[in-house]
């Protein structure tokens, strides 16, 4: 099958590479504009383009709810565009038109009293995604304390808590290795099997400029190996005026039922040619209460500090180079057999940028990476700890565990032609693992005469790589825009046959019944070729609607866990049992469909879209009776397990809508629908989100001196689960979280509100379960919570 799509995918790329023969059409100008100071959408900003040369009429529009505007059908030539509100200054910038081509503004208007000169301008045509971003204003306003709290804000998805911070993405029923996640363009995993650490948990929101995540086969040029993908770019180096050789922002935090604070600071500065950036946070937790006054533990000390640098060459080239460190210590699972004793990264990357805007190579982008993460966790504060309530003797059990990760990138955008872009590149990297869980039986009840002792490893040294190449285009046939892709992989596995134990080599054992475990550590090897694909339309079907429709498919090899872990809990099942990995598992295969409507009026916005996936080669787990345990315990009632392939389909879509009801009033209204069926097990795929939704209203005059934003949300019962892998419903639950903001003056701004404000017990569906009792673990009850913030 791989065959046709590269055939596919390559005819695509071809027939965009030959010139059009038509007359070349119109150009346009689309842009948004938002609030200088806050960084939120202006609706109702008057838009004026005006022609240069030719003496022809201006051309005008006004923003939509989101800032949005368009206005297409202009000649080539050089145009001036206007962007004016009342209680701004108004903003203007030249820009040249081309043929086939949308050329993007975007102003951030500042209110008279600040003197702020933000414009960007970019001149590409738009890349069409099934895509959600959220900025760093909704970042800002989200008061998280982690990025997995995020990305519960946006539609479609959702993340799996395990204990207060460390949430692990969820998009569209995809979880855990089909969710590739890029740092400042490092592609990053975590270093605990466990995953109490997920990709996210080692860039703290404060240092978080954006979040983008790609809804499916929609994000072959970021990397491959993922059937979804994160992006997230922290605090942008270059965001400060030229000659501002000294500015920052410290802000200040509490959150009430969490009992937790946190101090977060950033200093910047940039001269002709060099720029500067140092962030740093500190953020600490306790335990946090339930709607109905039940204790979860949840402590956490978060640190992290973060440096950046650039060096300008020239006009367009520009060196960077960048590096920080976390730490987190005395961290609670209570969905986990374990808690955290600590978590240690340290990474660095050093990059080359160029961009001239004009000409064949519009863009050239090259950079290099490593990070190193170390984990420790321990049973101490779990009841297999001490005797009094665990029906056994008392454990002293641990997880030690780190990842090393080397990689890079280097990719180039050109223009052959007025209505053509390409961007052509390579990527790969090179993670190394290893794992190892120490245990002792203490004997007697005694603690200071320990028993049995032993120590296996989770995963044997194992080793991943990924080389990869792909190539996009993106064109205008007719009124369309197309934009095609194709990826190809190189895929290594492996792990170190000298450390594996005899019950998992009779598992990797070959099917040719050989029974040398010489030649038995050879099915640990793992080579793979995979191809992947994706292919997006996008046709205006009016000057306000727009429909954009695509497919593709893409492949993710199987992760460490999956292929090498030797009897240890899975992410992929809410039962705290034993599973073994299985090195000969076939890479999943997505294959996706999407459809998406979009209208955008002066007032109003809406956008509502569905898709439908088949995955061939689901990961999924099965009965392993033949399997002895490692830890025979009294919690681990069912398995062990195995890991084994299968397929699952899954359907479903989501919604939002917002209307600009007065100038200052902005009332929305989001929802989504996820169905997924294993059908290797015959019933509903494992961590299937609720159908929900919200309502919110937002008052923020024009000025934006401050805001007071509410949204009420809800969430159905769950009682589609996969009850093979212990998955147990769930109930219903509505919840209002009430917001504002307030620019005092002379740089200090505070922010508070509280969340779930009628102190809902509920649970949120994909929460993982605490192993000792069977139950999910609760999301937090009332919470309120303030801010302050200086920038100088």
């Amino acid at each position: 099958m791989d065959r046709y799509v590269v055939f596919a995918c390559i005819s695509f790329i071809v027939f965009a590479l030959i010139p059009a023969a038509a007359a070349q059409p119109s150009g346009a100008v689309t842009g948004r504009v938002t609030n200088g100071k806050t960084g939120r959408p202006l609706p109702s900003v008057n838009v004026i383009v005006e022609s240069t040369g030719d003496g022809a009429q201006p051309r005008g529009t006004s923003t939509g709810p989101q800032g949005r505007f368009a206005v297409d059908g202009l000649a080539p030539g050089r145009y001036v565009v206007r962007a004016r509100f009342v209680g701004f200054a108004s903003r203007s910038r030249e820009v040249e038109v081309s043929a086939a081509e949308s050329v993007g503004v975007r102003f951030a208007l500042a209110p008279r009293t600040v003197g702020l000169d933000a414009v960007e301008v970019t001149a590409a045509p738009t890349v069409s995604e099934t895509a959600e971003q959220l900025r760093k204003a909704d970042i800002q306003e989200a008061n998280p304390r982690d990025g997995g709290e995020l990305l519960r804000t946006m539609s479609g998805v959702s993340a799996v808590r395990r204990g207060p911070v460390g949430l692990d993405p969820v998009v569209r029923g995809l979880r855990s290795g089909q969710v590739g996640v890029y740092v400042d363009g490092m592609r990053t995993f975590p270093a605990g099997p466990a995953r109490m650490d997920s990709p996210l948990s080692h860039t703290g929101p404060s240092t978080m400029q954006s979040i983008e995540v790609a809804k499916g086969p929609y994000a072959l040029t970021w990397g491959g190996g993922q059937l979804s993908a994160i992006r997230v770019e922290t605090n942008d180096l270059f965001n400060v005026a030229r000659g501002e050789r000294l500015s920052g922002q410290l802000q200040t935090g509490y959150d009430s039922n969490f009992g937790s604070y946190d101090v977060t600071g950033t200093v910047s500065g940039r001269s002709d040619a060099f720029a500067y950036r140092v962030d740093g946070a500190y953020r600490t937790g306790n335990d946090y209460e339930t709607g109905d006054g039940t204790s979860v533990p949840a402590d956490f000390l978060n640190r992290e500090l973060r440096a950046k640098v650039g060096y300008k060459l020239g006009d367009n080239q520009r060196l960077t180079a960048g590096g920080g460190y976390q730490r987190q210590d005395d961290v609670d699972y209570p969905g986990r057999l374990l808690n955290a004793q600590f978590f240690k990264t340290g990474r660095a990357r050093l990059g080359y940028e160029y961009a001239s805007g004009t000409g064949l190579v519009r863009s050239v982008e090259a950079k290099a990476y490593g990070y190193q993460t170390l984990h420790t966790m321990n049973n101490e504060g779990k009841v297999t700890y001490a005797s009094e309530n665990f029906p056994g003797p008392p454990l002293r059990v641990a997880v030690n565990a780190d990842i090393t990760t080397l990689g890079g990138r280097v990719v180039t955008q050109l223009a052959p032609a007025q209505d053509l872009r390409l961007k052509v590149g390579a990527d790969g990297y090179r993670a190394h693992r290893d794992a190892e869980r120490p245990f002792q039986v203490v004997k007697n009840g005694d603690p200071t005469t320990p028993g049995f002792y032993e120590s296996k490893q989770i995963w044997p040294g194992v080793v991943t790589a990924d080389a990869g190449v792909f190539a996009q285009a993106t064109r205008l046939l007719g009124p369309v825009e197309t934009t095609g892709t194709v990826r190809a992989d190189m895929v290594w596995a492996g792990a170190d046959e000298e450390q594996v134990t005899d019950v998992y080599l009779d598992i990797a054992k070959p099917d040719n019944g050989s029974l040398d475990a010489s030649l038995d550590a050879d099915a640990l090897d793992r080579r793979e070729f995979n191809v992947s694909g994706a292919l997006m339309l996008t046709a205006p079907l009016s000057e306000a609607w727009t429909l954009s429709a695509g497919g593709g498919t893409a492949v993710r090899s199987a992760g460490a866990l999956e292929r090498y872990a030797d009897r240890f809990p899975s992410n992929k099942a809410q039962t705290s049992a034993e599973f073994i990995g299985n090195p000969r598992l076939d890479p999943e295969r997505s294959w996706q469909a999407d459809l998406e409507l979009e209208a955008r009026y002066d007032r109003v916005s809406f956008t509502a879209g569905g898709f439908a996936r088949r995955i061939s080669n689901y990961i999924t787990l099965q009965d392993a009776p033949d399997v002895e345990p490692m830890l025979p315990l009294p919690i681990f009632a069912e398995g062990p397990f195995r890991y084994a392939n299968g397929t699952a389909t899954f359907y479903g879509g989501e919604m939002s809508a917002s209307v600009a009801v007065l100038r200052s009033l902005t009332a929305s209204v989001s929802g989504s629908y996820l169905w997924g069926k294993n059908l290797e097990t015959d019933q509903p795929a494992l961590g299937v989100a609720p159908l929900s939704g919200d309502i919110g209203v937002r008052y923020e005059p024009p000025q934006g001196h401050f805001y007071i934003e509410g949204t009420l949300g809800g969430v159905t019962e769950q009682d589609r689960v996969a009850s093979i892998l212990e998955e147990t419903p769930t109930e219903g639950y509505v919840t209002l979280d009430l917001r504002g903001g307030l620019a005092v003056g002379r740089g200090i701004s505070v922010e508070g509100g509280v969340t779930n404000l009628t102190d809902a017990d509920y649970v949120n569906h994909l929460n993982a379960k605490n192993p000792y009792s069977g139950t999910p673990i609760p999301e937090t009850g009332r919470i309120f919570f303030a801010g302050v913030n200086y920038a100088f």
